[in-house]
């Protein structure tokens, strides 16, 4: 015996709507999608490969370079 499914009383109808597309606009979104995800991309490459420079406040340098320190 198959399960009976109950019909939902919520209409979604409108969200079926929404998320039907003609062709070129999901190639224009895909191609949106594309752009946005190559940033992410190169974005967490750049700052993954970037290198922490010490922060040195601007007296210590010179007392460094005199040997105060």
């Amino acid at each position: 015996m198959k399960p009976v499914r109950k019909k939902s009383k919520v209409d979604l109808s409108w969200l079926r709507s929404w998320f039907d597309l003609a062709p070129d606009e999901r190639k224009f979104v895909a191609g949106i999608l594309a752009i946005a995800l190559v940033g992410l991309v190169a974005r967490y490459v750049h700052l993954k490969n970037q290198k922490p420079e010490p922060i040195v406040p601007e007296g210590m340098e010179q007392a460094a370079r005199t040997g105060e320190l």
